[in-house]
């Protein structure tokens, strides 16, 4: 009898199954790496929005005396007018700069007058799950 080289098919179906396994584990996490960088890039943003306003303050005595306000409508209202932010920051989920319409990656910023302190929080992709969030005490 002539010997033939090469793989039988239940050799080729296992390596395959395998290779599906592999798969199926390795997608998500590698999908989920995406998001877990843009949410980190968030945090820089975020970070970047508390120094401006710490800025602010040390100029004007006093911190935007908002509530809930978007990241756009500070920038534009308080913090680019004074020097403190050059430009509206880029939304790492969107590419472009922030408004105040956005849901992944929103950064919130809110002053309690009676406290006299503020509270800026970032969110994730959804828009619902708060990834960091700043205070002044």
């Amino acid at each position: 009898m002539k010997q033939r080289k090469g793989f039988t098919m239940i050799e080729l179906l296992m390596v395959i199954g395998i290779i599906g396994l592999l798969a199926v584990f390795l997608v998500p996490n590698l999908l989920g790496g995406r998001d877990r960088a843009k949410e980190t890039a968030v945090k820089g943003v975020l970070h970047t929005v508390q120094l401006a306003v710490e800025a602010y303050e040390m100029e004007n005595l006093v911190y935007p005396l908002e509530k809930n306000i978007p990241l756009e409508s500070l920038a534009n209202n308080y913090l680019i007018p004074g020097g403190y932010l050059a430009s509206v920051p880029k939304n790492p989920f969107t590419g472009k700069a922030y408004t105040d319409g956005d849901k992944a990656g929103k950064i919130i910023y809110s002053y309690d007058d009676a406290k006299g302190q503020y509270n800026i929080k970032a969110y994730g992709r959804s828009g619902l799950r708060s990834i960091q969030e700043v205070t002044n005490l």
